[in-house]
């Protein structure tokens, strides 16, 4: 048996505007940007900012639509990851065990916790008032068995809700449940099922695991076992990155060669520096792009020799895009490293090549400054317009 809890803060972005802003209390926060970007999203937005129908990740231009009167807001990711920060440390002097999902999202293993509390409803209790503590923010929480029905059951008690389950409650908890809610199904797989007659988690119990398993594949198998509250996922403290990647979209549909190799160029600075603050490489550079059509292709190209070098990222994400030749306008590109290691291999060439540790000096120049100064202060050219 174990008692895993799963705390998910509150509007997370627009809560901590409102705590460092007292005069946008009570109104409705919209947290994205720039404001008049043709392309901005909703990022997100306060609770009183969805009863007019906002929703993350809505063009920012609807947003203003159905709520004219919100306090619109870009956002500021540097503060949003210091409050991050002291709510993860308060989180993990409470748990044994703590995995963090996100900026606003962890898993905590409170199990052989129990005895300090008095019941599992006090403990949930005592975390969100830790969290209320240290941030002044509050989370809504949900503890049951298992990280999976740990997650459902803080989505259901939100806003700044708590939500127990025991073993003896699952069934009653997810029987009505849509099969939307659980894991890895989402829009699509709830059309696969319906063609079944399968709308809720009570309709797709119903059904034997071997059927589930000669339709679905492995897939059919893991929604047996969620439909049943199954999940042995451990909480995983050593979590661990694997790819860093950063994406644009345009104002308007791109054509020109030059203005994508400049975003290539920014996006290429970007994740390459996120790379060396963590003291990794990598080995495989992926070229993302969607055209005006709203279709999308991805290619990789993996290196022999693990890299952290911005010159590397650039022009291996540059040979990518002239290898796809004629393309339609696009309308989103971006990059990803994968394959992130922290074993450094130097070979032969590179040893003798004078190039290779100037390369990591710029970049390491450049990466002080970011630091200390912004990340638009110094640039590289080739990201400027000529």
């Amino acid at each position: 048996m174990r008692t895993i809890a799963h705390v998910d803060m509150d509007c997370f972005f627009a809560a901590v505007e409102a705590y460092d802003h007292p005069e946008y209390r009570g109104r409705p926060i919209i947290v994205g940007g720039p404001r008049g970007g043709a392309r901005s999203v909703v990022s997100t937005c306060s609770y009183e900012a969805r009863k007019y129908g906002v929703r993350s990740a809505m063009p920012l231009a609807t947003a203003e639509r159905l709520c004219p009167h919100a306090v619109f807001v870009r956002g500021n990711m540097k503060r949003y990851a210091e409050v991050s920060e002291v709510i993860m440390n308060t989180l993990a002097k409470l748990a044994p065990v703590m995995e963090q999902v996100s900026i606003d999202e962890a898993f905590l293993d409170m199990s052989g916790c129990e005895r300090l509390y008095q019941g599992l409803h006090a403990m949930g209790e005592g975390i969100k008032r830790a969290i209320l503590d240290s941030s002044g923010l509050t989370a809504s929480v949900g503890i049951a068995p298992n990280k999976f029905l740990a997650k459902l059951a803080s989505s259901r008690s939100k806003p700044d809700g708590l939500l127990v389950l025991t073993e003896d409650q699952v069934d009653s908890f997810l029987e009505p449940l849509a099969v939307g809610d659980l894991w890895g199904v989402g829009e699509k797989g709830s059309q696969a099922l319906a063609r079944f007659g399968i709308a809720t988690v009570k309709d797709l119990r119903a059904w034997p695991q071997e059927w589930l398993v000669e339709r679905f594949g492995k897939w059919g198998a893991q929604l047996y076992r969620l439909a049943r509250g199954i999940d042995d996922s451990p909480v995983c403290p050593d979590w661990e990155r694997q790819s860093y990647a950063s994406e644009h979209t345009f104002d308007s549909d791109v054509a020109d060669l030059n203005v994508l190799r400049r975003a290539i160029a920014r996006h290429s600075a970007r994740v390459g520096r996120r790379l060396r603050s963590a003291g990794l490489l990598a080995r495989t550079v992926t070229l993302k792009v969607k055209f005006a059509d709203f279709k999308q292709i991805t290619r990789g190209r993996s290196l022999p020799e693990p890299f952290d070098d911005d010159d590397t990222v650039y022009s291996t994400a540059c040979s990518i895009l002239d290898d796809l030749g004629d393309m339609p306008p696009v309308r989103l590109i971006g990059g990803c490293l994968s394959g992130l290691t922290d074993q450094r291999q130097l070979s032969l060439f590179e040893s003798a090549s004078e190039a290779a540790p100037e390369r990591r000096k710029a970049d390491q120049v450049l990466d002080a400054i970011t630091s200390k100064h912004g990340s638009r202060l110094v640039v590289r050219g080739r990201e400027l317009e000529h």
